[in-house]
């Protein structure tokens, strides 16, 4: 990094924030990859260690930085970024946030509904369901693993419509059963074995558990979806008013 230059009528600390913040975007920097001390960067842009610290403050507080407590300052990896006051596919979401999405079926089946899926869609317990696992990645990236339900009684062809490139409240709606609204839950959880093994993340790592029924326009709960979200690639979004 160039030293910095006390002329320009530009705080040193935004200097330092704009210079770490051009690395990354050129890409001499990379997401997950380790920044240097604070005490080398000083002496790099010939700054003092509180002006770098306040620069580096900037970019945390922006999310492109993150600590990790005794072992340093990293890169962070690009957020997609969830607007949860409408409901849109992963396919658009992804494309609006400059991501190459991509989605990989892991199950396919039919089952019997759990107590958790048929209180959501209205159903017996045990009673026939479609179930689908999917894992989503973004730039070829894991991003989150998607568990989807839907009625094998109300929609037996579903599985040969399309489900690696629509998720399956998307197809009810091309199918004729179009869906207006979803409520979900989302907490904050952390990574299980296998999800974070799917998710590539250490065991124990936080991730976003997120439940949500998609209800049909004339009101029905039509779909289910049991939803693992990374923690430090996915973010939402909400607007509140009063």
């Amino acid at each position: 990094m160039m030293p910095l230059n006390g002329n320009e009528g530009i705080a040193l600390y935004a200097q330092v924030r704009e210079a770490i913040r051009e690395q990354i975007t050129s890409g001499k920097l990379k997401p997950g990859e380790r920044l240097l001390p604070e005490e080398e960067l000083a002496i790099l842009m010939g700054a003092s260690r509180m002006t770098v610290r306040r620069g580096i403050l900037d970019l945390i507080d922006e999310g492109v930085l993150y600590r990790r407590r005794g072992v340093g300052t990293f890169i962070a990896h690009r957020h997609i970024d969830r607007h949860h006051n409408r409901l849109t596919g992963y396919f658009e979401s992804a494309a609006e946030e400059g991501f190459v999405p991509r989605i990989e079926v892991l199950l396919r089946e039919i089952t019997g509904a759990t107590l958790m899926v048929a209180r959501a869609l209205n159903l017996r317990e045990d009673e026939p369901i479609v179930r689908v696992r999917t894992l989503r990645l973004a730039d070829d990236q894991p991003l989150a693993v998607h568990d989807e339900h839907v009625s094998y009684r109300l929609y037996p062809d579903i599985l040969d419509a399309g489900i690696e490139t629509r998720q399956l409240w998307e197809l009810l709606s091309e199918r004729g059963d179009p869906v207006r609204r979803a409520v979900q839950r989302v907490e904050a959880r952390l990574a299980e074995d296998e999800i974070a093994r799917l998710l590539g993340v250490e065991e124990g790592a936080p991730i976003l558990y997120k439940l949500r029924t998609v209800y049909s326009e004339d009101g029905r709960p039509v779909e289910f979806a049991i939803c693992y979200n990374r923690g430090d690639r996915y973010s939402l979004t909400t607007t509140l008013t009063r």
